[in-house]
C-alpha cells in the first residue's frame, strides 16, 4: 500500500475512490472541528498569549493591516471573495492536476496534506484560539462586513464552523501546500511564482482579522512537517563546499 516516501505514504487510487475518499475525509473534518470544545474563554486567553508573544518577537501587525485594509472598500471585497474562494478551490485543482499529470509525487503530496489536516484537528480540539476580529479590540470584520454573494453569513452555514479554531491557519497551510507541490513538480523557472499565493493569504488572513501571524506560522509548521516525513523536500538542499584535492609536489 506504501510508495516511495515510507510508511506515511499511501499508494494513489482510481480517482473516483480518490474523489470519494477526499470528500469524505473533508466531510469528517469538517465535522469533527465542528465537535471541537467551545471553551471561549480558554479560547481568548489563547489568543491574548499569542498576541503577547507576537509583540515580544516584534510580529505584532495586525491592527496595522487591518486598518488599512478597512480604509479601502474595494480592497476589503477582494479580501473577503479571496478568503471564501481560494481555500475551497485551489487546493483541488491542484489535486487533481496532480493525479492526471504528475502521478509519481502525487501519493506523497496528498498524503502529505491529510495527515497535515489531521494534525490541525487535534490542535484545534487541544488548543482553541479566538481569532483577533473576536478577541482583539479594534480590529473590523471584513468577511461579514462584505461576503461573498453565495453565501451571507460570511463564514460558511451557521452552526457547521468553529470560529474558535484559529491556530493553525489551515488557509496559509494548504496555500502553502498548493505553492509546494507546483515548485515540486514544475520545471519552470518562473514555478516559484506560486510562494505568492501562499504569502497573499498570510496577508489577507491577518488583514482581515481572521488570523494573527503566528496562526500563519503554525498552518506553514502543520504542512511542512508532514510533507518532510512523506520524502518530500521543499526547501532547497544547501549545497556542498567543494574540498580541493591536495596537489603532490613535483
Amino acid at each position: 500500500m506504501t510508495e516511495p516516501g515510507g510508511r506515511f505514504t499511501w499508494r494513489r487510487l482510481p480517482w473516483p475512490v480518490e474523489v470519494l475518499s477526499i470528500g469524505i475525509g473533508y466531510a469528517l473534518y469538517a465535522f469533527i472541528r465542528v465537535l471541537a470544545p467551545d471553551r471561549v474563554s480558554t479560547s481568548y486567553r489563547h489568543a491574548w498569549e499569542l498576541e503577547a508573544i507576537e509583540k515580544q518577537l516584534g510580529l505584532f501587525s495586525e491592527l496595522g493591516l487591518n486598518s488599512f485594509l478597512s480604509r479601502h472598500d474595494w480592497l476589503q471585497i477582494g479580501a473577503s471573495y479571496y478568503y471564501a474562494t481560494l481555500h475551497f478551490v485551489v487546493t483541488p485543482i491542484v489535486l487533481a492536476w496532480l493525479w492526471k499529470r504528475r502521478q509519481h509525487l502525487y501519493s506523497r503530496l496528498r498524503s502529505s496534506l491529510v495527515m497535515a489536516s489531521v494534525i490541525a484537528l487535534v490542535i484545534y480540539a487541544t488548543y482553541p484560539v479566538a481569532p483577533p476580529r473576536f478577541a482583539l479590540e479594534g480590529t473590523v470584520d471584513s468577511i461579514t462586513l462584505y461576503p461573498v454573494f453565495w453565501d451571507n453569513g460570511g463564514y460558511g452555514v451557521k452552526g457547521l464552523i468553529n470560529e474558535l479554531a484559529a491556530m493553525p491557519s489551515l488557509h496559509v497551510g494548504w496555500a502553502l501546500w498548493c505553492a509546494a507541490a507546483i515548485v515540486l513538480v514544475c520545471g519552470s523557472r518562473w514555478r516559484h511564482l506560486a510562494w505568492l499565493y501562499p504569502l497573499g493569504t498570510t496577508l489577507v488572513v491577518v488583514a482581515t482579522a481572521n488570523h494573527y501571524v503566528l496562526d500563519a506560522v503554525g498552518g506553514a509548521l502543520v504542512v511542512l512537517v508532514p510533507m518532510a516525513l512523506c520524502g518530500l523536500r521543499v526547501l532547497p538542499a544547501r549545497p556542498s563546499v567543494l574540498v580541493p584535492s591536495p596537489v603532490s609536489a613535483t
